[in-house]
């Protein structure tokens, strides 16, 4: 085998792995990528003194981008967090999740926090139903909450 055959060999069989491999920045998020503003939370349980909490004046906003999942209050109040998601049969499942500092190193959470429900995050690691994705307003639900945003 001469040299030529040998690089033609090597490229091909390099070209083959890498078109075969996915990488951490891949774009899972599909339609729900970018930043969505929380407008309101409404309360699906029974007998709950709020039933509908109206956020639309407030700067409380989910950003989707590859893998991850920004829980983030713009106005400061509150603290900030990361999860990891996937998305599978139109549910979203919440996972890994952090507290963003960036000071100080973002700490993993073992408990739920209950600053989450100002994200109108019930459990530390949800699974929501994607009930609606289209012209710029999502719609998430679980069992607790129904979750409504506009895209920002």
């Amino acid at each position: 085998m001469d040299m030529t055959k040998i690089k033609i060999f090597l490229l091909t069989s390099l070209a083959l792995l890498l078109s075969a491999c996915t990488l951490e920045t891949d774009n899972d998020a599909g339609d729900l990528e970018g930043m969505w503003h929380l407008v309101r939370i409404e309360n699906l349980v029974t007998g709950a003194s709020s039933s509908v909490k109206d956020l639309s004046s407030q700067k409380v906003f989910w950003s989707f981008q590859a893998r991850l999942l920004e829980l983030d209050d713009k106005s400061g109040g509150e603290s900030s967090y990361l999860y990891r998601f996937q998305i599978d049969n139109g549910q979203l499942t919440l996972k890994d999740p952090y507290l963003y500092d960036r000071e100080n190193g973002d700490r993993p959470l073992s408990v739920y926090d209950s600053h989450l429900e100002t994200y109108g995050i019930k459990s530390l690691t949800p699974i929501l139903k994607i009930e609606s994705v289209r012209k710029g307003k999502l719609i998430l639900s679980d069992s607790n909450v129904r979750l409504c945003f506009d895209k920002f």
